[in-house]
């Protein structure tokens, strides 16, 4: 019945193992959100519901989602927050499942895909402590893996690395799953040789994400920040201008996806399409990059509206010719 629930909510459910464990995350088509929600960015559950592999909550941009806002905004304003340089490279989850196997995931795979190999060889070779199941058995640790094979966006150079970025408590259910403050982090990097993910210091100085994005609005070379609260629970991110742009350019702006988006939000006018972008945290000059693929999209909706509509045509003039013609229905 939980799955069910999940799947009617917008998330796929991927039984691993035979039905030993449950790998759920969001679909592709999944724009809406509630607050319970949130923490099912990436879980992978036992049989029993328990949690045996947990990533970030789904956490967003700056204006998103209010309730974010508001408790980030407070952090800045008593001075609690930490700001965090964001890495622009695959997240990859380190679990510890029961009977003790080790697993380096994605956000949408179990196995970890490509991904999983290459991390087994960076942890083998910097960091062997990942390898040892008695290492956190008890919670998931997150990982950026970094490489100048692994361009997202931001070209990195030199050899692969995995940057440590937080650590995820395990519940019994998803709803008790916790994540480790900063200090905590730091205290778990520098006792077992782990690289942690760089701070800045603006937070001793900034009360406002205003002022957040004034700074990191016109970086070049870089994704942006991470602006978590003192408890380590809530969390929001803050891009540069030019990373929007040069996501958007390379990822985004196609016209299946244009389509896709324009599908799910039900969105027929070129006014809603713009607002729509921006309220997902496009700015207005990278929004507009797009404007050709939903021009496109306009056009070949109308001619499947054509379509659509002949073939009703043809139906109803059917229906009316073979009115009272047969008494079979399979018949006619």
């Amino acid at each position: 019945v939980l799955w069910d629930k999940l799947r009617n909510k917008g998330f796929m459910v991927k039984p691993q193992e035979d039905g030993a464990y449950f790998l759920v995350h969001p679909s592709r088509g999944k724009f809406e959100w509630t607050t319970d929600e949130l923490a099912l960015r990436s879980v992978v559950f036992g049989a029993s519901g328990n949690v045996v592999s947990a990533g970030f909550p789904k956490f967003f941009n700056g204006g998103e989602w209010a309730d974010t806002d508001a408790v980030i905004a407070h952090e800045l304003e008593r001075g609690a927050a930490v700001i965090t340089h964001k890495h622009d490279g695959s997240l990859l989850i380190r679990s510890v499942l029961p009977g003790g196997r080790v697993v380096f995931r994605t956000r949408d795979t179990f196995d970890g895909g490509k991904f999983a190999p290459l991390a087994e060889a960076v942890a083998r070779e910097k960091y062997p402590v990942l390898l040892d199941p008695a290492f956190f058995a008890h919670g998931s640790l997150l990982f950026e893996y970094v490489g100048a094979e692994n361009q997202i966006v931001v070209r990195y150079h030199g050899g692969d690395d995995l940057v440590f970025l937080g650590a995820a408590i395990h519940g019994d259910t998803q709803a008790v799953a916790r994540y480790l403050p900063f200090a905590d982090l730091e205290t778990l990097a520098h006792a077992h040789g782990l690289r942690l993910v760089e701070t800045y210091a603006w937070a001793d100085t900034v009360r406002g994400v205003g002022e957040i994005l004034s700074l990191v609005r016109d970086w070049n070379t870089a994704e942006g920040v991470v602006v978590r609260s003192g408890d380590g629970q809530t969390l929001l991110k803050v891009k540069s201008a030019w990373y929007f742009a040069q996501h958007a350019l390379r990822w985004q702006v196609r016209l299946p996806t244009i389509a896709r988006f324009c599908i799910d939000g039900g969105i027929i006018d070129e006014p809603t399409f713009m607002q729509k972008l921006t309220e997902v945290g496009w700015d207005y000059e990278t929004a507009t990059v797009a404007r050709g693929f939903f021009q496109t999209y306009l056009q070949r909706r109308a001619v499947m509206e054509r379509i659509k509509e002949t073939a009703l045509a043809f139906l109803t003039a059917f229906d009316a010719d073979t009115a009272g013609t047969f008494n079979d229905e399979r018949a006619r």
